[in-house]
């Protein structure tokens, strides 16, 4: 099960590679764009994946910044007489 499971993955990964490939080559710019945007809407499953994770950094990291001013607030605030 694990062979035919790697093969299917190096397949697909060939496949993507191929196209980007042929679309850069053959077209242009814009055909590449073309091809990486369709990828997503071939393999919704995995772009949800990529976008909940950003995602969640994102939000991680605008909670952290937050954090860290109002503790920095806090401390200029206890400083001052």
């Amino acid at each position: 099960m694990n062979k035919i499971a790697s093969i299917l993955i190096a397949s697909v990964f060939a496949i993507v590679l191929l196209g980007g490939f042929l679309a850069l080559v053959g077209g242009s710019i814009l055909g590449g764009l073309v091809f990486l945007i369709g990828i997503p809407f071939a393999f919704p499953m995995s772009t949800s994946i990529v976008v909940l994770f950003f995602a969640v950094i994102i939000i991680r990291t605008v909670m952290e910044k937050r954090r860290q001013k109002r503790e920095m607030r806090k401390y200029l605030d206890d400083q001052t007489p």
